[in-house]
């Protein structure tokens, strides 16, 4: 296992015609899909394949079910599907209402498990 990263230039928004600076981002990621998964945790159970596609697309439709219905989605040690919203400001509580809702996101809080596991740095490997 790896985090492959490259060097990448980073824009100062502060001085934007200031000196070009580096920074470590992510280089050559890929997109697991249902089937990659699906074989991954068939060779880890004795499930197969086709089962486990069936059980990620029923997930995959309950998931925003309980999110419209005011949940948080905590599944550990993975960690916590939950919805936020970006409001207009304004001065009195009568004021706010649905309208004020300018976006609603999806927000996703690993647990503390799944941090320590990403955050090894021993897995990190440059680009060349």
């Amino acid at each position: 296992m790896a985090i492959y990263f490259q060097a990448s230039t980073s824009k100062s928004y502060l001085d934007p015609g200031g000196e070009k600076k580096y920074i470590a981002r992510p280089a050559n990621r890929q997109k697991a899909d249902f089937r990659m998964i699906s074989e991954m945790i068939g060779e880890r159970s004795t499930l197969t394949s086709a089962d486990i596609i069936a059980v990620l697309y029923a997930f995959a439709e309950v998931v925003p079910e309980l999110l419209l219905n005011n949940y948080s989605v905590h599944l550990p040690p993975l960690g916590i599907f939950s919805i936020s919203l970006k409001s207009k400001v304004h001065d009195s509580p009568s004021e706010v209402e649905a309208g004020s809702i300018r976006e609603i996101r999806i927000q996703f809080r690993p647990d503390k498990e799944l941090s320590k596991k990403v955050n090894m740095k021993k897995q990190l490997k440059k680009m060349q």
